[in-house]
């Protein structure tokens, strides 16, 4: 399937939120698409004011932002009902839908997840709507000792797989280690400090 802006809207977004922008490259693997097609649709969309350039780094304005916000609610409803009713491995959740989300734009989407129970966060942990803040700490800035595992925003097939392999998912006690590795229930989950950037955590209380 040809992808479209809705596709790279959800991808900017994502690697936004996880790690303050998206880099050519990241669309270009997510997508699974020629880095010419990429580099052409990305000029459009500068040219349309949808994203800024600096360097190799690329961020949604205010425009995409507004143009984003109802794709990735979208994305993650669909996502809810893959997980739910379609019993999709919680880490394949994200990947299973990337071209079922287009038959739920404008208000089918609505009517989903009136039927779903209006529920809060996709999977993974994301909110349904996206700008809602959290009191939350990222697990590259966290200090050692244990917390609870509330979301990751990096939705990669392979990390989510490495997440689910080592027992982290969303609600999982974890342990952030001094060496900066996360133990969950059923492993340690070796990652680097951009991935651990993606990992939202609270502290678990006393």
């Amino acid at each position: 399937m040809a992808n479209n802006r809705e596709d790279y809207l959800l991808v900017i977004w994502e690697f936004s939120e996880s790690f303050g922008f998206a880099r050519e490259r990241d669309i270009v693997k997510r997508l699974k698409i020629s880095a010419a097609t990429a580099s052409e649709y990305l000029k459009k969309m500068e040219d349309e004011g949808i994203i800024t350039r600096d360097g190799r780094r690329i961020r949604l304005t205010e425009k995409g932002e507004k143009l984003a916000i109802p794709v990735v609610r979208t994305h993650r409803i669909v996502e809810v009902f893959s997980h739910q009713l379609l019993e999709t491995p919680w880490e394949d959740a994200h990947s299973s839908v990337m071209e079922l989300e287009h038959l739920f734009s404008d208000k089918k989407g609505e009517v989903l997840y009136r039927h779903l129970g209006e529920p809060d966060v996709c999977p993974h942990g994301n909110p349904i709507n996206p700008i809602e803040k959290r009191d939350e700490i990222r697990a590259s800035e966290a200090k050692p000792g244990v917390y609870i595992f509330l979301r990751t925003t990096y939705e990669d097939e392979n990390f989510l797989r490495s997440l689910s392999e080592a027992g982290i998912i969303p609600g999982e006690e974890v342990e952030v280690r001094p060496d900066q590795t996360i133990k969950g229930p059923r492993g340690i989950l070796t990652s680097d400090a951009r991935e651990l950037d993606a990992l939202r955590l609270i502290k678990k209380k006393s």
